[in-house]
């Protein structure tokens, strides 16, 4: 009985050791405030301790942000703990050495840095996220994330990348997300138009997120196998969506981009996308037969401000209008199409989401078919003149009808009786005028009134 109270003794000391330890370390992350030359005052960075899911492990969150900080303000320990560091919105010049074994984020977002240069994050090996956007980055040195084996999500978006070097995401064995998103000049990488994209790069396959918008990019090409799920290509220089995009993708955007018409080449491969996004296309005119008929997996489709958008073919679903039972969100908001095919209304009957809002609707019989449905559509008439400015939910059904003529005929009819009724009125004026000349059967005496007076130079009347 004695060993076993002896025993309780120091298991008692033991927990009370910990204890007191874990206290003094609390203590001292809450008095320290990055950076040191700043410590307990106004421009000392905000730290607050947290308990880290899952585990409850401690988190030392430290923000920085809207500090006015250069370079040299800043000191490469960190408190211990550090879980994430938010330095956007600072005077930055160059990417500050760090040094800290736990921390997580990292955002150097909206500063003045224009070069990554190599080893700059070796003394930060475990950081999960890296966010450089809104900088004037225009050099990456090579083996500039070397160390970083264990970085998932990497932000250069917004930057005024020229050349990336050849492999330079290659140290990036788990990357899980990439944006590359608006550096106008990034096409001038030598072959990033006409060799695979991650082999130029050294992109690791198993890639989910890649940003590539407004990149000037003309045509560019991916692996097949790979696990990429989300695409961006907004906003470049592709008149036909790339024929080699992996089969796995489930969200693709390739809005703003020189595309003219869609067809089944463009979407053969996007059979598993979920959501299709041709948005703010200024040259697209079509949507062809069978162009939609790949995305057997489709929940969203957005054809979103194409202003010349005025044809969407019969069977742009193919003959089965019904192979997409996924299918729940279409949006044609700004477009300039005029009518729909009844094809279609199978299609538009599944819908929980059909914007028409902006489309200049032309409601005859052939869309009568279009008032049936059960969601609000804020579909408006632009056509009969009559019903011009009416929403769809506020016509009645016998509204939508046909002209019985044809519009040509209608025009030939009323120009033929302005021409009959102007010949008549001819004929009435000509008719009312008499016939042949009037002769003066009387003749005109030397006294008359009538007579021709002839005036005599010189001569006065005498009195």
């Amino acid at each position: 009985m004695q060993q076993i109270s002896k025993l309780k003794i120091l298991i008692i000391l033991l927990i009370t050791s910990e204890v007191s330890l874990e206290l003094l370390q609390l203590n001292e992350v809450e008095r320290f405030c990055y950076p040191e030359f700043h410590q307990n005052t106004r421009r000392s960075c905000e730290c607050i301790e947290e308990n880290d899911p899952p585990w409850g492990l401690r988190a030392v969150n430290i923000d920085c942000s809207f500090k006015n900080f250069l370079t040299s303000d800043l000191t490469e320990v960190l408190p211990l703990f550090s879980d994430t560091l938010h330095l956007n919105w600072n005077a930055l010049e160059t990417i500050p050495q760090l040094s800290s074994d736990s921390l997580r984020l990292l955002n150097l977002m909206h500063n003045n840095i224009s070069l990554v240069t190599a080893n700059n994050f070796a003394k930060v090996k475990n950081l999960k996220e890296l966010y450089l956007s809104w900088n004037s980055i225009q050099i990456i040195e090579p083996n500039a994330f070397g160390e970083l084996n264990s970085l998932q999500t990497l932000d250069l978006s917004h930057n005024n990348l020229h050349i990336l070097e050849f492999n330079i995401f290659s140290p990036l064995k788990v990357l899980d997300s990439l944006y590359l998103s608006w550096n106008r000049n990034l096409n001038n990488t030598e072959g990033i138009q006409n060799i695979d994209f991650y082999t130029l790069f050294g992109i690791n396959d198993n890639l989910r997120v890649l940003r590539l918008q407004s990149c000037s990019l003309n045509n560019t090409v991916f692996p097949e196998r790979v696990a990429l799920q989300e695409l961006d290509l907004r906003c470049n220089a592709l008149k036909r969506i790339p024929e080699s995009l992996p089969d796995t993708l489930e969200k693709l955007d390739i809005g703003d981009n020189l595309l003219e018409t869609l067809q089944d080449i463009d979407t053969k491969h996007l059979t598993h996308v979920r959501e299709f996004y041709m948005d703010d296309m200024s040259y697209l005119t079509t949507i062809e037969e069978k162009a939609l008929f790949p995305l057997k997996s489709v929940e969203k489709i957005s054809f979103q401000n194409n202003r010349r958008l005025k044809s969407i073919h019969e069977l742009a679903f193919g003959a089965n209008a019904t192979h997409s039972p996924s299918l729940h969100s279409i949006i044609f908001r700004g477009s300039a199409l005029h009518s729909f095919n009844i094809t279609l209304a199978r299609i538009f009957h599944q819908l929980n989401v059909l914007d028409l809002n902006g489309v200049p609707l032309r409601c005859d019989c052939q869309l009568a078919w279009l008032k049936d449905l059960t969601i609000e559509t804020n579909g408006r008439c632009i056509q009969p003149p009559r019903l011009r400015g009416l929403s769809l939910r506020n016509i009645r059904s016998k509204d939508f009808s046909c002209e019985t003529w044809p519009r040509w005929l209608t025009s030939i009819i009323i120009f033929s009786l302005i021409v009959v009724c102007s010949l008549a009125i001819y004929l009435i004026v000509i008719g009312l005028r008499p016939f042949g000349a009037v002769v003066m059967r009387r003749k005109i005496g030397v006294n008359s009134p009538y007579a021709r007076v002839t005036i005599e130079p010189n001569r006065q009347e005498s009195y």
